[in-house]
């Protein structure tokens, strides 16, 4: 299992926990995060929620490994319900959800670090919006979450251009709420959690609900497009290329 818990005093700690892949977000684990999100919702002993990962990164992104097994569009379809249920409720999440970053938070990883409500990273953490270098669009909700983060015009420069970011430039467009020393990450989500836990619940849940309504546009589109993308000529080369460690040559077919 890639997913480990751990709840400390309230605060329930879920950690992609695949190191020595750099925590890939592949369609096992983004189900694991469903269940695990849906039963701290209902949990009376869980008041708030931070995500982190194992091994010194947050997560490396989609599983490119796992990607190779979808062969039908209907299948790709099937797995962005899991995507929209994942996204949706981490948007909407009743109670406080904080990312810890470390490390690398690249391609998907950045959208489920940003999918939270707080960001924390370290100084030496790295973003990397970098979907295009396989042949898709940018999904997990990136779309909206990041325009909401930075402004449409910021966030369509950094994804077009595949950008990669260091924490400072991160915290300073806003990508990231809290900058930490390295290793300090997740102790300060912590802290974060707990004071956000004596907030009133009911006007959280709802302020949480209005924002998330273009998210949910940024989902059903990803769900529209998505699947074509990965069973085009350009994603299998951009897989090959990922694999081979060279740069792909997009043919845009």
């Amino acid at each position: 299992m890639s997913l480990s818990s751990t709840n400390r005093d309230g605060v329930l700690i879920i950690t992609l926990d695949e190191p020595e892949r750099r925590n890939p977000l592949g369609h096992p684990v983004r189900k694991a995060l469903v269940s695990m999100l849906s039963t701290a919702e209902a949990d009376g002993a869980v008041g708030a929620v931070v995500l982190t990962g194992a091994g010194g990164h947050f997560s490396a992104g989609g599983d490119i490994r796992d990607q190779k097994s979808v062969e039908t569009v209907i299948g790709a379809r099937d797995r962005f319900l899991v995507i929209k249920e994942l996204i949706g409720r981490m948007v909407r999440f009743p109670k406080p959800l904080v990312s810890a970053v470390e490390g690398w938070a690249a391609g998907g990883g950045l959208s489920l670090a940003i999918a939270c409500e707080t960001v924390v990273a370290a100084d030496t953490a790295r973003f990397a919006a970098s979907f295009g270098a396989i042949g898709l669009v940018p999904d997990l909700g990136i779309l909206a979450t990041l325009s909401a983060r930075v402004g449409q015009g910021r966030a369509q420069r950094i994804l077009l251009d595949a950008a990669r970011l260091d924490a400072a430039e991160a915290h300073r467009l806003g990508i990231v709420d809290h900058l930490t020393g390295e290793g300090e990450a997740l102790d300060r989500a912590m802290e974060i959690a707990r004071e956000a836990m004596r907030a009133a619940p009911l006007p959280r849940a709802l302020i949480k609900d209005y924002f998330a309504a273009e998210v949910d546009r940024a989902l059903d589109f990803e769900r529209q497009v998505q699947p074509f993308l990965m069973l085009s000529a350009d994603a299998k080369e951009g897989r090959e290329a990922f694999f081979e460690k060279r740069a792909p040559v997009f043919q845009g077919k």
